[in-house]
């Protein structure tokens, strides 16, 4: 039976296998240790058994790593995972029906990589894809939802690897009391995992009358993916443009 969290999981907790150049050299030079003369015959099977034993487990492991999900396929699972979370939570926790909306709802998701309330920390994955982009195992998420007289707000951090999601919230903010909205950076003071600052990143920030929703989006420490980046700006524009024909 196919389990999608198992594989997403592996993707995330894999490491890429190294050939173990060292293992592999002192392999070799045992066994010219045991082929200089009778009586060194012993370091020779010891080299043999050294060298065998070490290109067959990395070969074992090579054979695992290429076997796990590739980067679009985990890309496209977690799209199919944010979709489902704007049409079904978001719309239960704000007890909206569809026939209420008014344009197409937007979801902003942001990567987490430090310590936060509720995440097991080895659950705060990072992983680079081949296209050198890193994928997140736990994400922040903002979804705006357009109504007739107001734009709804859901949000949560989003745990990847056992698609749940914590730290729900919901707002509701009448068109006339949003100020701006916009991508900017800022100054943040995350430790990442591992122990290094974040000291500036690029954010969302839909701001209001005394209120603010924001989300980090990225930075060159967290070389977050170009679809999620890309996803923001269509999301500020399409913001933008309900606000103008609103507000007119």
């Amino acid at each position: 039976m196919f389990d999608k969290k198992k594989k997403i999981r592996e993707y995330f907790e894999t490491p890429e296998p190294k050939f173990p150049t060292a293992t592999f050299v002192i392999g070799i030079f045992l066994i010219l240790i045991g082929t200089s003369n009778k009586d060194t015959t012993l370091f020779l099977l010891i080299g043999l058994v050294v060298l065998v034993a070490s290109l067959f487990n990395y070969s074992n492991a090579k054979k695992r790593y290429e076997a796990l999900p590739s980067d679009q396929q985990i890309d496209l699972w977690l799209e199919e995972e944010l979709t489902r979370i704007m049409d079904t939570n978001a719309l239960d926790k704000l007890g909206l029906d569809r026939d209420e909306l008014v344009k197409s709802s937007l979801i902003i998701p942001g990567p987490i990589y430090w310590e936060t309330d509720g995440v097991p920390s080895g659950d705060i994955r990072q992983k680079s894809g081949r296209d050198k982009f890193f994928r997140y195992s736990i994400l922040n998420i903002e979804i705006f939802i357009f109504t007739a007289h107001y734009l709804a707000n859901y949000g949560c951090v989003y745990n990847f690897l056992k698609n749940t999601t914590i730290n729900e919230h919901t707002n509701e903010f009448f068109y006339k009391d949003v100020v701006s909205v916009r991508t900017d950076t800022q100054s943040s003071a995350y430790t990442l995992i591992g122990g290094e600052k974040l000291e500036h990143s690029q954010t969302f920030q839909l701001n209001l009358s005394g209120d603010q929703v924001s989300v980090v989006i990225n930075d060159k420490k967290l070389k977050s993916n170009s679809k999620m980046t890309s996803r923001v700006d269509e999301a500020v524009q399409s913001i933008r443009a309900m606000l103008r024909d609103k507000k007119s």
